[in-house]
């Protein structure tokens, strides 16, 4: 955790010790009475919270807001294939890291029915996956995720003048290293299939849906790595200090 984040900018908190966030604070980033943390609302401000008392029942934390700051997701929505809960657990964190501003997951062919009724996506497991993510780069803004039934009602919603990716080991035709034409667009939407894989009929729905289907290489990636991996690539032009 490199920021602490909070629902919402208040100017004072006491926090119960047993609590996650306290327990946090006291025994991983072992603060004492007058150390500073930083700490962030969501989709809000940074601030400086000061340690302010602590008891054996509770952690008093007074905030120093600063200035707000723009939004610094990325015009990049991401459209991931369900998998194995512990997949999606990583894919979660790492893409809200690197920047996402949306996250489509959808229910491939390839996908096991029962990956849904995980209690990932049944308890709010997501969200502090996203959060978890968001920590960990510093940032506040928090990226939007939606879970649908197949890719063709997932497509159907998504931004109309995006430059899309489809990443594929087995039909694509280039890597993103073969043409420079992709660069400096407005939006990009980025599509991974699920740890199987892409199904025909779901190529064929992301051609005509005038998705490029571009490969990572000769080497098979998992579908977590892949996807860092690609997204990195993309990304990369958009850092700049």
């Amino acid at each position: 955790m490199n920021i602490l984040l909070i629902e919402k900018k208040v100017d004072f908190l006491n926090l119960p010790v047993r609590g996650e966030i306290a327990s946090h604070v006291l025994t991983v980033l072992k603060v004492v009475v007058g150390d500073k943390i930083d700490i962030g609302a969501h989709n809000g401000p940074k601030g400086k919270a000061t340690i302010v008392k602590v008891t054996s029942e509770e952690l008093q934390i007074s905030i120093q807001w600063q200035e707000p700051h723009i939004c610094d997701l990325y015009p990049v929505s991401l459209i991931a294939g369900l998998s194995r809960p512990q997949t999606c657990r990583k894919i979660l964190e790492q893409a809200s890291s690197l920047g996402v501003s949306k996250m489509n997951f959808f229910i491939s062919e390839k996908s096991e029915p029962s990956y849904v009724e995980s209690s990932l996506w049944k308890s709010d497991e997501w969200k502090k996956k996203i959060i978890k993510g968001i920590e960990q780069s510093f940032s506040t803004f928090i990226p939007e995720c939606k879970i649908w039934s197949n890719l063709e009602e997932c497509l159907f919603e998504q931004k109309k003048n995006s430059y899309r990716f489809a990443f594929d080991n087995y039909e694509s035709l280039k890597t993103l290293e073969d043409s420079n034409a992709w660069k400096g667009r407005n939006h990009y939407t980025v599509a991974i299939g699920p740890e199987r894989g892409w199904s025909n009929e779901e190529r064929n729905l992301l051609r005509e849906n005038n998705f490029l289907l571009v490969s990572m290489g000769p080497r098979v990636l998992r579908q977590e790595t892949a996807l860092v991996a690609g997204l990195g690539q993309i990304m990369g032009q958009f850092w700049k200090l």
